[in-house]
């Protein structure tokens, strides 16, 4: 668990970095300015307050309906998951350095936007989750989908070997060429994730039976819980979403719902997944 990652992180952290320099530009091409507001500090204490609660609710909600507490049951899970969440939001933002699929103008040293946003970004997959859980508490909703074999173990490898270079190749050219190839940047933490669990041998995405349910699930989470955040966030300071249309903005925050079901799968046993398969 640990070296997939680790590998995850560096190749977010390098692989972009090289595309930027393989294409000629600069790093101080991407540092554009905005113009600074103070408003940024409540938005995001604000949100961050307003997730935690949501995050209470939902999971109490679970519990009326299943019986089953996810947070107490599974708490170290969502402590892990809840650290890897918040580096994999800086991660994101990271990147969104070279996309800049959103503006967020701030006035604050970099420290205090760490200390600001770190526990933001540690509950935005723990919302996701807990939310598939809510919908996966209703089973006939989700069983249609269901009805498949898993993938075989050589499926899953010619699988991975497919994914991991369009991972690599995407985080290099999204950032190369931006204006042409974000979706694919956006795209690639996900397929390189994918395709370092396939690689291991671990439960990735789409390879096992019942992740259609899942992977529904995780999506319309996604877009909940980053609707829900970036409204929180507009009603209380700016933050500008550069995209073509809302169609792409809805479908990356599915994206964002999948990574963080990937990224469970990652920190968690198979026989031990928050939403269990259903038979």
């Amino acid at each position: 668990m640990k070296g997939r990652l680790t590998i995850f992180t560096f190749a977010l952290l390098l692989l972009p970095l090289a595309g930027l320099y393989l294409s000629g530009a600069e790093w101080s091409n991407l540092m554009a300015t905005f113009p600074a507001e103070d408003q940024s500090a409540g938005a995001t204490l604000r949100t961050s307050i307003m997730l935690l609660i949501y995050v209470l609710i939902i999971n109490h909600t679970v519990k009326r309906l299943t019986k089953n507490d996810p947070l107490d049951t599974q708490r170290r899970f969502f402590i892990e998951l809840s650290i890897a969440s918040a580096l994999t939001g800086w991660l994101l933002s990271y990147l969104n350095i070279f996309a800049a699929s959103w503006t967020a103008p701030q006035d604050h040293p970099w420290l205090v936007q760490v200390l600001l946003y770190t526990p933001l970004f540690a509950l935005l997959a723990p919302a996701v989750l807990v939310t598939s859980a809510l919908f996966g508490a209703f089973p006939g909703r989700i069983k249609p989908f269901d009805c498949r074999p898993p993938l075989p173990a050589t499926a899953s490898t010619i699988m991975a070997r497919i994914l991991l270079p369009l991972a690599l190749l995407g985080l290099m050219s999204g950032a190369a060429w931006p204006a042409q190839l974000f979706w694919l940047l956006w795209i690639s933490p996900l397929l390189l994730l994918t395709s370092l669990q396939l690689l291991s041998h671990e439960r990735a995405i789409l390879a096992q039976p019942g992740d259609r349910g899942r992977v529904i699930c995780a999506a319309l989470s996604g877009i909940a819980v980053g609707n829900l955040a970036v409204i929180s966030y507009q009603s209380n300071a700016s933050l500008d979403i550069n995209l073509p249309n809302m169609l792409i903005a809805q479908s990356g925050l599915a994206l964002f719902g999948l990574l963080c079901l990937q990224l469970g799968d990652v920190l968690d046993q198979p026989d031990k997944s928050l939403i269990q398969d259903k038979p």
